[in-house]
């Protein structure tokens, strides 16, 4: 660009300063005057706690240890008592607000269930190891207390240390415990592998990041060693490493609870406890080591250069590289567990040159849990001369609805055929090659299958554009290209042999041509000055009619746009496009009353114009909530009075938990519910969504960026803005525009990056937000792209966003800019500084005219203060562009006021009243600065009356933008203000929805459900079983095992009497039902009570052979008592039996002869009893030594009493068979099945026979154990279930006239048959159920026939 020529305006400072000044804008109170929780915080808070369960992710689980089957827990880990709901700086909704004070207890507030531990309790939750955890939090709380919140960091605290002890009481107490590993990262710091150092009560203690300290490392050995099951949960804002989990023995279960929000405790509990299924999926790839990542050797610090990045991996990041590389990831992008199983069926594929259609139906086929699964769609391109491929990409996805045991869903997913085409620089198009395209389609990026292929005969051109952000000549940019095999797996080949394919004739593709137009750079000046020249040679110049307009007026049609802004001075026009300063009006000093328009905390608002009716609008942070100050003191207008307000607004989930929910749907109805916190506020732009690509785990906000996959995080930031638009009057700012993919040196680390990668990866996701939402704003990001700063790159704002895109909303800087300049961001097409303040409105217009000096009365150069992050006083010289010098070829005058006189002294020194002036002045922070160098006449001239001064010096040589680069930033902030909420609260004009309002959206992908197919609740199966539970006989079991039964017999018998059962309820009815059969007991067995009565009775007969008899003539009538009680159970038999045989045994020292060989007359009664064939063996083995000992004339006393308490012990002893009764009950059902097998449909007994004799197997095995018996029968049970009459069309267990009619009604073609029901009415085998059939059926159910 040209320079233009320069106009001094002396007075132009000044100037800039009055239109500075912001009125208040009339509006509706945002905040409240109490603390009361709203029914808005109840309703978000409930949506938090949906989005958060749906978003976390379980990683391992090993014996289904997850869900928790208990309510006794010991928990551990400084992030089960105080959890991290979120990562810190401008994404910490809590912190207070820009200038941060947001209290340090505020996470304990009652409103929100952050914290495990508290969460744990509220539900009920017995924590055995409370005590430790109260003084580990009691400790925390007063430390945080001490060091207070701060913005751009988080509070740390080291690790709890458990001691033996603790451990030991916990472990006693319990069974499981719970170790939450947390982890904290934010704004302005990048993380690090193993982590940092604090301080606490005067010791170091290691802080972890990527890697566990070693304490943490000891803890998680030494729970996992002392419990039976041990659960890790990870509290992180980001990837970690997790190799622990394999090298740690005694690890069960491993979830990803992520940084849930203010919800994140209750969420964890309903994931735990099976109240949600999981359903998250990574949208990150896990690798096995940080190494693997492609970044990791370069990534910001990691090779000691912060100042420049090169992306030489180019487009290989994330899953594109760990599989395009074959490198085994840990957990695959796309990955996550449930509780359930699902089977994915692709139904079909089809594709032409318009679209790709997958359809896929998605079956529940567990058994008892409901649960989501998530569809993804990949495609494979193939490689060409001119550019070669990832092994995949992700082309859509898709998430069921909650489906129970049994039901399905189709999904149908479809993407643009023109979407699996690559960026071609040469020819600045995108290019869709020539070759096979192979669909895949699974649950994760490793887990998929070849379902078809696309094959394109030709070459087409897609999409033509033009070359933008290309790397400057000279840079070591490299690119990585792929080795010569990736990934596979062993079925691929074969899948894609088996594949069908499908033709696109690339003719019938069409070229869309989205060059920008604005490639000439050229803008328009509107002035009502006919004499006005063009000042830049891509200046156009329009004149206007003079009018004295408002901004309603061209909302109104009253005014253009145009004849609005050549109204303005320069000066405005400056001020307009940039914020009013750090923070908001009266930020430090907020005053409640009907024209206030403070929002506490709030990031910044846009200039006020009373006089042109424009309004100021507010701007605050996301994506994690609205971040504004949630308690402050206001005075009230007109008063001296204080008055206390609070603005509660929601902690969301963080957006990559918010990406692992890949539930569009649900990231809306979180973006619906911003939107009306957002304007109940008086907010109308918020800060978010952020979309940085994840390129590698180290970035430190990556907690609120969504995924490392473009297509993730365009359609889940989409999402959230039509959410957040949905709300009239307030709009959504996707940011940071653009690879702001690090945070070291975040504000000059220039990204040297091809434009082939910047397309695909790092500009993509805007792209799909920008096209499919329409939003707002877009902020651009701190660092330079190519070696230019975003903010000032035409190329990005302009020709990408607004050129190609079709972006029509406003363009903002970060605060403070990063390294752009205001007035270069004016033509950029950077609309709007922010925080803005007169420093940068007067840079704007220093690059249109030159800026004078500003002088005090005395003329000495003016002091400006600068307020900086809401808190630090700058003070500055204000000679703007011009600096003094004695060589200078430009003058500036400045006239003293009134009482001030310059004369000059002997040795050449300007003197004014007798003091000296000065040409220096050192910057001056928190205090101001100091002047230095005096002013002589060889910089400055007296006049002759001493009343002005002359500077000699030169103006910054920086007139590089028009009036019409103003303008046309000033129209885009115009056309947000014009619709936004404060238009309409302040002026009354109607406001809409503003991507509705705009109009032609483009979706990414689109996704259909079709309703949810609802399972056969399988009540024909629990009849069958009801009916064979019916069968058995009740006298020949126990009262109590057969109460049991009874119980669960009604129950299912009401289940199988509902008309709309469900699967888990049928389901249940039948496992309760066997469960209780499994507990059946036969009679009880009382013959070792009798034989222990009977032999205790020859000794009380006998009592003076016996020093002591102790208390068995009490055990003896304790044990007739038993004997004759008909009720009691073999439990209490067994008792009482034992306790005779006890005190027996304490008389053993006086035992004679008699008595050994009546005990072992006894004992021989028992060897036929219902006892394992080992205590069996034990009590053989016993009476034989017995025997021995009687039948040996030379026995000590000694001896004898030895055999008797050795015989007693053995009796004690012996073990109870498994009861098999409910076995022998069902093994006879099937004999009876197998001997009339004629009877039944074959296909229903197929496989009978072999699962009748596993069960024999288990019922002759004499040691089988009750586990055994119990499976043996349940899967007997359920196979005989399956057996289906011939005849019995209608599957109730017996042939009636019923089945008859169901037959001839589907034989007059009035309903239809299933294909087990044809099989059934098949009775005469000629392979077609009719009316042949029927007579049949009829002529059995009247017993003229006596089978078929």
């Amino acid at each position: 660009m040209k320079k233009r020529n320069r106009k001094i305006r002396s007075a132009m400072a000044a100037a800039l300063a009055v239109s500075m000044v912001a009125a208040p804008c009339s509006s509706a109170l945002a905040a409240s005057t109490s603390d009361e929780i709203t029914q808005r915080e109840i309703d978000n808070a409930a949506l938090a706690r949906e989005a958060a369960g749906q978003g976390m992710v379980l990683l391992e689980n090993e014996n289904h240890t997850l869900p928790l089957k208990t309510k006794k827990l010991a928990l551990f880990g400084s992030g089960a008592v105080r959890t991290i709901k979120g990562g810190f700086g401008s994404g910490d909704p809590f912190n207070g607000g820009l200038s941060g004070g947001g209290s340090w207890d505020v996470d304990l507030n009652e409103r929100y269930n952050i914290h495990i531990y508290n969460t744990f309790k509220k539900a009920g939750y017995d924590i055995v190891n409370s005590d430790m955890l109260d003084a580990y939090a009691d400790a925390y709380d007063a430390q945080h207390k001490i060091e207070g919140n701060s913005t751009m960091n988080c509070f740390k605290f080291p690790e709890m240390e458990i001691s033996d002890e603790e451990l030991a009481d916990a472990s006693a107490d319990s069974d499981t415990a719970i170790y939450v590993i947390s982890r904290n990262a934010g704004e302005g710091t990048d993380r690090t592998l193993k982590g940092t150092k604090g301080t606490y009560n005067g010791e170091s203690y290691d802080i972890g990041d990527y890697y566990l300290t070693d304490l943490e490392r000891e803890n998680l050995e030494r729970v996992a060693a002392s419990f039976k099951k041990t659960i890790v949960v990870l509290n992180v804002g980001g990837i970690m490493d997790t190799k622990f989990y394999n090298e740690i023995n005694g690890l069960d279960a491993m979830l990803l609870m992520g940084q849930a929000g203010q919800e994140g405790g209750n969420a964890l509990l309903d994931v735990l406890t099976g109240a949600v299924t999981p359903s998250g999926k990574l949208a990150d790839t896990w690798a096995e080591n940080y190494s693997d990542y492609p970044a990791s050797d370069t990534f910001a610090n990691a090779d000691g250069n912060v100042k420049k990045e090169v992306y030489n991996e180019g487009i290989y990041v994330g899953y594109r590289y760990f599989d395009t590389f074959n490198i085994t990831p840990k957990y695959e992008f796309g990955y996550g567990l449930s509780y359930t199983d699902f089977k994915i069926e692709t139904q079909s594929v089809t594709a032409d040159a318009d679209k790709v259609t997958v359809k896929v139906k998605v079956t529940n086929t567990g058994s008892t849990y409901s649960g989501k699964e998530i569809v993804q769609v990949y495609y494979s391109a193939p490689d060409s001369a001119e550019a070669e491929k990832e092994y995949q990409e992700l082309g859509g996805f898709a998430k069921t609805d909650e489906l129970a045991p049994g039901e399905s869903q189709i999904l149908t997913i479809s993407y643009d055929t023109k979407d699996m085409a690559y960026y071609n620089e040469d020819q600045a198009a995108y290019i869709l090659d020539k070759g096979k395209y192979y669909v895949r389609v699974g649950d994760s990026s490793r887990n998929t299958s070849v379902e078809a292929t696309i094959e394109v005969d030709d070459a087409a051109l897609t999409e033509q554009l033009s070359n933008q952000m290309e790397v400057p000549d000279g840079e070591d940019l490299v690119e990585w290209s792929k080795p010569g095999e990736g990934y596979s797996y062993p079925t691929e080949e074969a899948e894609k042999e088996a594949a069908p394919v499908i033709k696109v004739d690339a003719s019938e593709i069409k070229t869309e041509d989205h060059a920008s137009a604005y490639e000439n750079e050229e803008v328009t000046t509107y002035t009502t000055d006919a004499a006005y020249e063009a000042t830049q040679p891509y200046e156009k110049v329009e004149v206007v009619e003079k009018k004295d307009s408002t901004l309603k007026d061209v909302i109104e049609g009253k005014a253009t746009m145009g004849e609005f802004v050549a109204q303005m001075s320069v000066e405005e026009l400056a001020a307009l496009n940039c914020g009013s300063g750090w923070g908001v009006a009266n930020e430090n000093s907020p005053i409640v009353g009907s024209n206030s328009s403070t929002v506490k905390g709030a990031a910044g608002e846009t200039t006020v114009y009373d006089q042109y009716g424009i309004p100021g609008i507010v701007l605050a942070d996301g994506p994690g909530g609205v971040r504004v100050a949630q308690k402050f003191d206001a005075t009230i207008e007109g008063s001296d009075q204080k008055q206390t307000l609070y603005q509660y607004c929601t902690a969301w989930p963080v957006s990559y938990v918010q990406a692992q929910t890949w539930d569009t749907d649900l990231v809306k109805r979180i973006g619906v519910a911003f939107g009306k916190e957002v304007d109940e506020m008086n907010i109308t732009l918020l800060l978010g969504p952020s979309q940085n690509i994840h390129r590698d785990p180290l970035c430190g906000r990556n907690f609120e960026y969504y995924s490392e996959d473009p297509v993730v995080s365009g359609v889940m930031a989409a999402a959230c803005t039509l959410g957040v638009q949905e709300t009239p009057g307030v709009g959504a700012c996707l940011k940071h525009f653009a690879a702001n993919n690090q945070e070291s040196n975040r504000n000059a680390v220039d990204t040297i990056v091809s434009e082939r990668t910047l397309r695909e990866i790092y500009l993509k996701g805007f792209e799909i937000a920008v096209r499919e939402s329409r939003p707002m704003s877009i902020m651009t990001s701190y660092n330079l792209i190519n070696g230019v700063p975003t903010a000032d790159s035409y190329d990005l704002c302009t020709n990408i966003a607004r050129g190609e895109w079709g972006f029509d909303g406003l363009i903002m800087t970060d605060w403070n800019g990063g390294s752009s300049t205001p007035m270069k961001s004016m033509h950029a097409g950077n609309d709007m500084i922010m925080p803005g303040g007169a420093e940068r409105a007067q840079n704007i217009v220093s690059g249109m005219q030159d800026a004078a000096p500003v002088f005090d009365e005395r003329g000495q150069v003016a002091i400006d203060v600068q307020l900086m992050y809401g808190f630090v006083k700058v003070y500055s010289a204000k000679w703007n562009e011009f600096t003094p010098s004695a060589d200078g070829t430009k003058t500036v005058t400045t006239s003293l006021g009134e009482g001030c006189t310059a004369t000059v002294a002997d040795d050449g020194r300007i003197l004014v009243n007798g003091e000296e002036i000065y040409l220096k002045y050192t910057q001056g922070w928190f205090n101001p600065g100091k002047f230095s160098v005096p002013a002589t006449t060889d910089v400055v001239t007296v006049s002759n009356d001493g009343k002005t001064l002359t500077y000699k010096g030169e103006y910054v040589d920086n007139n590089i933008i028009c009036l019409g680069d103003v303008q046309k930033s000033a129209i885009n902030n115009l056309n947000i203000i014009m619709n936004s909420n404060m238009m309409q609260r302040r002026y009354g004009v109607e406001v809409k929805d503003y991507s509705t309002a705009l109009g032609n959206l483009k979706a990414y992908q689109s996704v259909t459900k079709d309703s949810v197919q609802k399972a056969s609740a399988n009540v024909e199966s629990l009849n069958k079983v009801i009916a064979m539970v019916e069968d058995l006989n009740a006298s020949d079991y126990t009262k109590a095992s057969w109460a049991a039964v009874e119980e669960a017999l009604n129950a299912a018998k009401a289940v199988a009497a509902k008309a709309d059962a469900t699967v888990i309820e049928t389901t249940n009815a039948m496992t309760d039902l066997l469960a209780a059969m499994n507990s059946l007991e036969q009679g009880v067995e009382k013959i070792h009570l009798e034989i222990s009565i009977k032999e205790a009775e020859k000794v009380l007969v006998r009592a003076d052979k016996y020093s002591s008899l102790g208390n068995l003539e009490e055990a003896v009538a304790n044990g007739k008592a038993v004997l004759a009680n008909e009720d009691a159970d073999q439990e209490t038999v067994d008792a009482a039996a034992t306790a005779i045989l006890n005190e027996l045994s304490k008389a053993v020292k006086n035992a004679d002869l008699s008595s050994l060989e009546s005990l072992i007359k006894s004992a021989k009664k028992l060897q036929d009893g219902n006892y394992t064939s080992n205590s069996l063996a034990k009590l053989d083995e016993v009476i034989k030594a017995a025997e021995a000992v009687v039948a040996n004339k030379n026995r000590t006393v000694e001896e004898v009493n030895k055999a008797y308490s050795d015989l007693i012990d053995a009796v004690i002893s012996l073990e109870k068979k498994g009861n098999k009764a409910a076995l022998k009950a069902m093994l006879e059902k099937a004999a009876a099945v197998l001997e009339d097998s004629d009877a039944y449909v074959a296909a229903t007994i197929e496989g009978l026979a072999d699962v009748k004799a596993d069960a024999q197997a288990v019922y002759d095995n004499d040691d089988a154990v009750q586990n055994e018996v119990n499976a043996a029968v349940r899967t007997l049970t359920l196979k005989l279930a399956e057996a289906r009459l011939l005849g019995d069309v209608d599957n109730d267990g017996a042939v009636t006239t019923a089945d008859s009619t169901a037959l001839l009604a589907a034989s007059a073609e009035l309903t239809e048959l299933d294909a087990d029901a044809a099989a059934a009415a098949d009775v005469n085998g000629d392979g077609v159920a009719d009316t042949g059939d029927a007579a049949l059926i009829l002529e059995y159910a009247a017993e003229k026939v006596a089978g078929f």
